[in-house]
């Protein structure tokens, strides 16, 4: 079984640490941290942050869990662009490259956009999705000039002093659906000229929001988010199968909440055809 946790933010304040992760490695052969795993670009929480990776590989070492990292725009650099898996089935990525602005609620959206387009121009001989991940990763090390990294409660904070920027982030929940289903239609036209299996299901993180929905016969996956404003899930991935479960913190560590978990085969989800973004059920 592959576990996919994604947006612990490791450094910050707050953020979960490799001790209360450790149960839900109970069952997993391999744990994947899809993006923004920790603030190790951030010159104020690096230190503590890159402590509590080596602490949770550690952990994972010891119990026989094979640990992945995928970067996102909070790490750039520090792991792979994605992963495959279930044969080609499942893309796994973080999400910060389904839009050009990555943030598109941010101030220097525009800025983000400009050097994500600027870089994606520059990798015609890329294939997708690489093209695309290799510009928002150039996107993501150029906004390290802009903006720091903020503790949770800084960020609300911040945001209170714009409050634009909270029907903009509303308007993005709405959009990331169908932003990752053409992510992942894009990817999949590129994989299937190269001989390729067709990709069904796209599991990501970043916009903090988890939840699942069904666009165009293609399952949209989003674990969440440990810190604000979201609720943390995980998903699974077996042979022939993706579960989501809603996360719960008992007693200081983490759990799934099999009680709400949800389930889709991957051979059943390219037969539902839904035109428009739609909650999976």
């Amino acid at each position: 079984m592959i576990l996919v946790l994604s947006d612990l933010h490791m450094g910050l304040p707050g953020a979960p640490t490799p001790a209360s992760i450790e149960p839900l490695l109970a069952g997993a052969e391999e744990l994947i941290l899809n993006g923004d795993a920790a603030e190790e670009a951030s010159p104020r929480f690096a230190a503590r942050a890159a402590a509590m990776v080596a602490e949770l590989r550690d952990r994972c070492g010891r119990r026989g869990v094979r640990m992945v990292r995928i970067e996102g725009n909070h790490d750039p650099g520090t792991g792979e662009l994605h992963a495959w898996r279930a044969e080609g089935a499942v893309l796994v990525t973080h999400g910060h490259a389904f839009h050009p602005a990555i943030a598109p609620w941010v101030p220097h959206a525009g800025f983000l956009a400009s050097a994500f387009r600027a870089h994606h121009d520059s990798r015609a001989d890329a294939p997708e999705p690489e093209r695309s991940l290799l510009s928002a990763r150039a996107a993501s090390l150029a906004e390290r000039g802009i903006e720091e990294a903020r503790a949770p409660f800084a960020e609300l904070a911040a945001m209170a002093l714009r409050p634009w920027m909270f029907p903009q982030v509303i308007g993005w929940w709405r959009m990331f659906p169908e932003l990752s289903a053409r992510f992942l239609e894009r990817a999949a036209d590129a994989r299937r000229d190269a001989g390729h299996p067709d990709p069904v299901v796209v599991v990501s993180g970043h916009s903090h929001k988890g939840g699942a929905w069904q666009v165009r016969g293609r399952l949209v996956v989003n674990t969440g988010s440990f810190t604000f404003p979201g609720r943390p899930h995980a998903a699974t991935i077996g042979s022939d199968a993706v579960t989501l479960a809603p996360l719960v913190r008992r007693a200081g560590e983490w759990g799934q909440d099999a009680a709400s978990a949800r389930t889709w085969r991957i051979a059943d989800v390219a037969r539902a055809t839904a035109a428009r973004s739609t909650p999976a059920s």
